[in-house]
Protein backbone atom coordinates (compact mmCIF):
# COMPACT_ATOMS: atom_id res chain seq x y z
CA UNK A 1 0.00 0.00 0.00
CA UNK A 2 2.80 2.60 0.61
CA UNK A 3 4.32 1.62 -2.45
CA UNK A 4 1.55 2.41 -4.31
CA UNK A 5 1.02 5.81 -2.47
CA UNK A 6 4.20 6.75 -3.30
CA UNK A 7 3.34 6.10 -7.00
CA UNK A 8 0.24 7.35 -6.72
CA UNK A 9 2.23 10.85 -5.74
CA UNK A 10 4.39 10.74 -8.76
CA UNK A 11 1.25 10.72 -10.56
CA UNK A 12 -0.13 13.43 -8.92
CA UNK A 13 3.04 15.26 -9.74
CA UNK A 14 2.89 14.63 -13.20
CA UNK A 15 -0.74 16.26 -13.39
CA UNK A 16 0.54 19.40 -11.33
CA UNK A 17 3.41 19.50 -14.39
CA UNK A 18 0.47 19.53 -16.93
CA UNK A 19 -1.34 22.12 -15.07
CA UNK A 20 1.99 24.25 -15.02
CA UNK A 21 1.89 24.35 -18.89
CA UNK A 22 -1.68 25.06 -19.41
CA UNK A 23 -3.17 21.92 -19.58
CA UNK A 24 -5.77 19.73 -17.48
CA UNK A 25 -4.41 18.57 -13.75
CA UNK A 26 -4.28 14.84 -14.90
CA UNK A 27 -1.30 12.75 -15.28
CA UNK A 28 0.05 9.25 -14.74
CA UNK A 29 2.73 7.12 -14.82
CA UNK A 30 3.02 3.38 -15.53
CA UNK A 31 5.51 0.72 -13.38
CA UNK A 32 6.50 -2.35 -14.51
CA UNK A 33 6.55 -5.71 -11.93
CA UNK A 34 10.07 -4.39 -10.84
CA UNK A 35 8.72 -1.14 -9.05
CA UNK A 36 10.21 1.16 -11.94
CA UNK A 37 8.43 4.12 -13.51
CA UNK A 38 8.84 2.81 -17.61
CA UNK A 39 6.70 5.68 -18.60
CA UNK A 40 5.34 9.25 -17.96
CA UNK A 41 1.98 10.82 -19.43
CA UNK A 42 0.24 14.02 -18.99
CA UNK A 43 -2.82 15.77 -20.32
CA UNK A 44 -2.04 17.90 -23.43
CA UNK A 45 -5.54 18.59 -24.60
CA UNK A 46 -4.96 22.59 -24.44
CA UNK A 47 -1.79 22.31 -26.08
CA UNK A 48 -2.19 20.04 -28.54
CA UNK A 49 -5.65 21.30 -29.48
CA UNK A 50 -6.68 17.72 -29.11
CA UNK A 51 -9.87 16.62 -26.49
CA UNK A 52 -8.65 12.79 -26.83
CA UNK A 53 -5.06 13.63 -25.61
CA UNK A 54 -5.87 12.60 -21.69
CA UNK A 55 -2.71 11.77 -19.46
CA UNK A 56 -3.70 8.26 -20.11
CA UNK A 57 -4.23 7.77 -23.65
CA UNK A 58 -1.11 9.52 -24.41
CA UNK A 59 1.10 7.52 -22.41
CA UNK A 60 -0.55 4.11 -23.14
CA UNK A 61 -0.40 5.06 -27.45
CA UNK A 62 3.31 5.15 -26.48
CA UNK A 63 3.41 2.00 -24.06
CA UNK A 64 1.38 -0.02 -27.04
CA UNK A 65 4.47 0.97 -29.37
CA UNK A 66 7.06 -0.26 -26.74
CA UNK A 67 5.24 -2.94 -25.13
CA UNK A 68 3.69 -5.97 -25.88
CA UNK A 69 -0.14 -6.80 -24.22
CA UNK A 70 1.86 -9.88 -22.48
CA UNK A 71 4.24 -7.56 -20.65
CA UNK A 72 1.34 -4.46 -20.03
CA UNK A 73 -0.51 -7.10 -18.07
CA UNK A 74 2.35 -7.32 -15.42
CA UNK A 75 2.06 -3.39 -15.23
CA UNK A 76 0.77 -0.83 -12.69
CA UNK A 77 -0.70 2.27 -14.22
CA UNK A 78 -0.94 5.23 -11.17
CA UNK A 79 -3.69 7.99 -12.16
CA UNK A 80 -3.72 10.85 -10.52
CA UNK A 81 -7.72 10.58 -11.43
CA UNK A 82 -9.83 7.88 -11.35
CA UNK A 83 -9.86 7.65 -15.69
CA UNK A 84 -12.73 7.87 -17.66
CA UNK A 85 -14.35 5.23 -19.64
CA UNK A 86 -11.96 5.94 -22.53
CA UNK A 87 -9.49 5.80 -20.62
CA UNK A 88 -10.82 3.35 -18.58
CA UNK A 89 -10.95 0.96 -21.88
CA UNK A 90 -7.32 2.13 -22.82
CA UNK A 91 -6.14 0.53 -19.66
CA UNK A 92 -8.28 -2.93 -20.65
CA UNK A 93 -7.05 -2.71 -24.29
CA UNK A 94 -3.68 -1.98 -24.27
CA UNK A 95 -3.53 -4.90 -21.56
CA UNK A 96 -2.65 -2.93 -18.40
CA UNK A 97 -3.01 -5.50 -15.40
CA UNK A 98 -3.39 -3.02 -12.41
CA UNK A 99 -4.76 0.65 -11.78
CA UNK A 100 -4.46 2.68 -8.74
CA UNK A 101 -5.98 6.10 -9.00
CA UNK A 102 -6.59 8.84 -6.29
CA UNK A 103 -9.19 11.03 -6.64
CA UNK A 104 -12.83 9.41 -7.07
CA UNK A 105 -15.44 10.27 -9.57
CA UNK A 106 -17.49 11.46 -7.18
CA UNK A 107 -15.53 13.57 -5.29
CA UNK A 108 -14.47 15.06 -8.48
CA UNK A 109 -17.60 16.12 -9.69
CA UNK A 110 -18.35 17.63 -5.64
CA UNK A 111 -15.34 19.72 -6.62
CA UNK A 112 -16.13 21.15 -10.31
CA UNK A 113 -19.92 20.55 -10.12
CA UNK A 114 -22.38 18.85 -12.72
CA UNK A 115 -23.66 22.51 -14.37
CA UNK A 116 -21.81 21.70 -17.84
CA UNK A 117 -23.00 18.41 -19.30
CA UNK A 118 -20.24 18.65 -21.93
CA UNK A 119 -17.72 17.66 -18.66
CA UNK A 120 -19.92 14.92 -17.09
CA UNK A 121 -19.54 10.75 -17.71
CA UNK A 122 -20.04 9.57 -14.28
CA UNK A 123 -19.32 5.81 -15.53
CA UNK A 124 -16.73 4.63 -12.99
CA UNK A 125 -13.29 3.07 -14.55
CA UNK A 126 -14.53 -0.48 -11.91
CA UNK A 127 -17.78 -0.44 -14.32
CA UNK A 128 -16.33 -0.17 -17.58
CA UNK A 129 -13.08 -2.42 -16.57
CA UNK A 130 -15.99 -5.07 -15.05
CA UNK A 131 -17.10 -5.39 -18.55
CA UNK A 132 -14.07 -7.08 -19.99
CA UNK A 133 -13.03 -10.27 -20.52
CA UNK A 134 -9.80 -10.71 -18.68
CA UNK A 135 -9.31 -8.97 -14.78
CA UNK A 136 -8.04 -5.49 -14.03
CA UNK A 137 -7.40 -5.33 -10.55
CA UNK A 138 -8.60 -1.90 -9.30
CA UNK A 139 -7.32 0.00 -5.97
CA UNK A 140 -9.02 3.56 -5.13
CA UNK A 141 -9.78 6.11 -4.05
CA UNK A 142 -6.31 6.67 -2.48
CA UNK A 143 -5.05 10.38 -1.46
CA UNK A 144 -7.92 11.47 -2.56
CA UNK A 145 -7.33 15.14 -0.71
CA UNK A 146 -3.66 15.17 -2.23
CA UNK A 147 -5.46 14.75 -5.73
CA UNK A 148 -8.54 16.80 -5.03
CA UNK A 149 -6.70 20.12 -4.35
CA UNK A 150 -5.42 19.99 -7.91
CA UNK A 151 -8.46 21.11 -9.24
CA UNK A 152 -9.26 23.77 -6.35
CA UNK A 153 -8.69 27.10 -7.28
Amino acid sequence: MNQDKNFLRDAIDMAKTSKAKGNLPYGCILVNKEGEVILKGENTINTDHDMLAHAEINMLREAGKIYDHTYLNSCTIYTSDEPCPMCASAIYWTGVGKLVYGLSKSEYYKIVGRENPNWVFEMSARDVLSKGGRHVKVVGPLLEEEAANLHKH
